[in-house]
């Protein structure tokens, strides 16, 4: 509690500086403001922005006009009105040229009488000035270093250490923990983005934790964790979740029911993983112990793919079976691969049906760089949703019956596949 009220104390005297800096140098700000709307002046405006928004973070005004007693006396006169409130205050007089020098919290003013023409020269830097802090609403400038806790939080700039509340935005960088419903950096992020919606526009370092998670135009060094994660450049770390899309490299890993990737080093792991340059989609046509006709669509990457696979055979009661299957590729030479597949088959039928769960060890001839030819053992484990044996392989090594409704059996098999 005292911690909480400290804080308030320290934010509260802040936005009270933040007001009291506001009114410093009002006379000759009134002043320059009269001065620019007079088509006789002669002006030189620069504006500095931060980087993606158009916030201006500095300000260069230069005025000159032609000197007379009375002008004098009112630009004179302003300046030695908020001398209180400046911070330094310099004036000269020597051979009837003037010069007065004021320097403010985030504003210097020049005034120079000399040669028949008088020069105004503002500069402002608006860098760590407070907007507004209620715990509701939060506005800050950029450089503002104390956590900003309310219902919706915004740096016009950059910000770090923390931001907890419904709607956080940060309009340049972030450092630090950003943890509410919808999250938004413009730039880049080191840290942590928590949140339903998670939106880092350039680079992420660090995670991102929400249900959409989505980072931008550079490499990410980090991880993302949610049901949909997205990433337009690239990514050295992982995204885990329902759907992860990549629009370029990716030195990791997918781990989703869904993936996507332009280029991948690493393994995605997923039902189905799409990898569009060195990606492996096959295509293969095979014959087992258990169905005559096997037509099977395989996707992913060499080392981990996932395939899903229809059968038929002639003589079952219930023709058909889908199955869906994960595979590798280990090279053993530059034609031979050691080919281990999972794959869970089921009888397409409501009811007497069969499930198999079988492992196949095949070993694959690369005939050409798109075809491929593959043999090998398989063993299976048969499960019947009822006690009769009504399904029988046309050919068995081994047929070992566990129980009416379970066997166990060793088959073998033939494939051949064409690549794309």
């Amino acid at each position: 509690m005292k911690k909480i009220s400290l804080l308030i104390a320290i934010i509260l005297l802040l936005a009270g500086n933040s007001a009291k800096e506001a009114f410093a140098q009002e006379n000759i700000r009134a002043m320059i403001k009269n001065f620019e709307n007079m088509d006789v002046i002669e002006t030189d405006i620069v504006r500095n922005h931060f980087p993606i928004i158009k916030k201006i973070n500095r300000s260069t005004t230069k005025i000159q006009i032609a000197s007379s007693p009375d002008l004098e006396q009112q630009i004179e006169e302003a300046f030695r009105q908020d001398s209180e409130n400046a911070i330094h205050a310099t004036e000269q007089k020597k051979d009837g040229k003037v010069y007065m020098f004021y320097r403010f919290r985030y504003s210097t003013y020049s005034y120079t009488n000399s040669n028949d023409m008088i020069n105004i020269v503002e500069n402002i830097d608006t860098k760590g000035r407070i907007g507004l802090y209620t715990f509701f609403f939060n506005v800050v400038q950029d450089d503002f270093r104390f956590p900003l806790i309310g219902f919706v939080n915004t740096a016009i700039g950059s910000h770090q250490s923390l931001q907890a509340g419904f709607i956080n935005t940060t309009l340049v960088d972030f450092y630090g923990v950003q943890t509410g419903f919808v999250n938004s950096t413009l730039n880049d992020i080191a840290g942590l983005q928590t949140g339903y919606v998670n939106t880092t526009i350039n680079e992420l370092k660090g995670a991102q934790m929400g249900f959409v998670n989505s980072a931008g135009f550079s490499m990410q060094k980090g991880v993302q964790v949610g049901f949909v994660n997205m990433i337009r450049k690239g990514i050295k770390g992982a995204q885990i979740g329902f759907v992860n899309m990549t629009g370029g490299s990716i030195s990791g890993s997918q781990i989703g029911f869904v993936n996507y990737a332009d280029t991948i080093t690493g393994v995605p792991f997923g039902f189905l993983s799409i990898v569009k340059k060195g990606g492996y989609r096959a295509i293969e046509l095979s014959v087992n112990e258990w169905y005559p006709v096997n037509l099977s669509f395989k996707i992913g990457v060499p080392k981990l793919y996932s395939f899903v696979r229809g059968s038929y055979n002639a003589d079952f009661e219930k023709r058909f079976a889908i199955g869906y299957g994960l595979g590798s590729l280990l090279p053993v030479s530059k034609k031979f691969y050691f080919n281990p597949e999972l794959i869970s088959t089921q009888t397409i039928s409501k009811d007497n049906q069969m499930q198999l769960q079988s492992f196949v060890g095949n070993i694959r001839y690369k005939l050409s760089p798109n075809l491929q030819i593959a043999a090998g053992p398989s063993v299976t484990h048969v499960y019947m949703d009822k006690s009769e044996y009504s399904y029988k392989p046309m050919y068995a090594i081994v047929n070992h019956q566990i129980n009416p409704k379970n066997r166990l059996v060793v088959g073998a098999g033939v494939a051949i596949s064409v690549n794309f």
